[in-house]
């Protein structure tokens, strides 16, 4: 019997090759971040590689992201020839996404007009790990933090992937990529009401990336007005402030490079609401975001005035991110934005 195994990064990877003697191939797309809209697989590729590349990237850097991300979509596709797939995933936004997903590519790869089975397959049983916590772990955050020992003990723990569970996978992965974000919204509330969800950790993962969302408080998504709440108390290096938002995470989804990336937004916006020291760590070309954990960071007084809701960050800066399928996009002067998150009312307004 042939099983292929897929898990979320290098890191949880490396621990399952340690006792797994069948294939472990990873996804490891930060879908929270950059655009998401419905393409086909090959533009999809080439967005989420240029999405990635800095000013001044070279064709080659961009050539190797792109076929990268195309290998790990063909390893989920073609694990179908085994006997069995198994996915070890987590409860966080990045794992979830990345579950509904490769359950949609899955469900995807079926021949059309083939006899289904139980887990939505013809042939290969696809199962399921997928964990928010373990025995002896105070603090749980992800596989990637379980010894080899620990992950091996949860492998008899795996269940059969369910038609329920394939058709909640397509369809939130559908409307995380919709154009307008009322459908996710309305997706998110009608998952809250059911007592037994077949995803159980994905109604909290979706609404933690719904907060991403500029606010209505003071324009600023909820990772962004972390930082600066942190750095109301003195400037603080790179890795620390890191450390310091990420203790507040309920379940920690962000690796600390994209941490970073927010960072330099933040100070190289039109007005800066931090300032990065020494000066040569501020954001250029062959500037690596790895950089910053040695560095100092420091709120700016625009940044106080933000994060105290006195100014907008919207209207300070302008506003051009993608949330999945949606483009936000507003001019600076005013502090419109197509979509912003009412955390008092738990909605996009």
């Amino acid at each position: 019997m042939s099983t292929q195994h897929i898990t979320n990064g290098d890191c949880a990877a490396d621990k399952l090759r340690q006792f797994l003697t069948d294939p472990v191939s990873i996804t490891a797309d930060v879908l929270h971040d950059g655009p998401a809209p419905h393409v086909d697989l090959d533009t999809w590729h080439t967005l989420r590689a240029k999405s990635l590349e800095p000013a001044g990237g070279d064709r080659d850097a961009f050539e190797e992201r792109r076929r990268g991300f195309a290998a790990w979509d063909r390893a989920i596709v073609e694990s179908t020839q085994h006997d069995e797939v198994v996915l070890w995933f987590e409860h966080d936004l990045f794992d979830q996404l990345a579950l509904i997903r490769t359950l949609d590519l899955l469900a995807s790869a079926v021949v059309s007009g083939s006899s289904r089975t139980t887990s939505g397959l013809t042939r290969t049983r696809v199962s399921l790990i997928c964990i928010d916590r373990f025995p002896g772990v105070d603090r749980f955050i992800g596989l990637g933090q379980l010894t080899p020992q620990q992950l091996a003990s949860l492998v008899d723990t795996r269940q059969p992937v369910t038609d329920e569970q394939y058709a909640t996978a397509t369809k939130a992965w559908n409307t995380f990529r919709a154009p307008d974000p009322s459908e996710l919204v309305e997706f998110v509330r009608r998952i809250g009401l059911k007592a037994d969800t077949a995803l159980p950790f994905l109604r909290d993962a979706l609404k933690r990336f719904l907060e991403e969302y500029p606010s209505t408080a003071n324009g600023l998504s909820r990772t962004a007005d972390a930082a600066l709440s942190e750095l109301e108390a003195g400037p603080r290096s790179g890795l620390d402030l890191f450390m310091a938002t990420q203790a507040h995470e309920e379940r920690p989804f962000m690796g600390d490079w994209g941490f970073y990336d927010l960072v330099h937004q933040l100070a190289n916006a039109r007005v800066p609401l931090v300032t990065i020291a020494p000066p040569e760590a501020q954001p250029n070309s062959t500037t690596h975001p790895d950089r910053l954990r040695a560095h100092i960071i420091t709120i700016t007084d625009a940044g106080r005035d933000v994060v105290a809701g006195r100014k907008d960050a919207v209207a300070l800066n302008g506003l051009d991110v993608w949330r999945g399928g949606v483009h936000l996009v507003a001019a600076g002067g005013d502090d419109r934005s197509p979509w912003r998150w009412d955390a008092r009312r738990e909605t996009l307004v």
